[in-house]
């Protein structure tokens, strides 16, 4: 299996879930996420600075950020 399509296997796998969180993750991992770069896609989403993203507020984040 190629990396293509283990990220469209795990896009749809999170878009998958009930509710709007499934959806956010699923979107989120499609923009940033790139499997060359260090750490897991929901640590590179937590790093994402693209403030103009309608997601950016609703973003996967850790306990530890969302006081933020």
């Amino acid at each position: 299996m190629n990396d293509n399509t283990n990220a469209n296997n795990t896009i749809h796998k999170l878009a998958s879930k009930p509710g709007l969180r499934g959806k956010i993750d699923a979107k989120c991992y499609e923009c940033i996420y790139d499997h060359y770069d260090e750490g897991s896609w929901r640590k590179q989403v937590e790093k994402c600075t693209c403030m103009t993203c309608p997601l950016f507020s609703v973003r996967a984040r850790s306990n530890s950020q969302e006081s933020c």
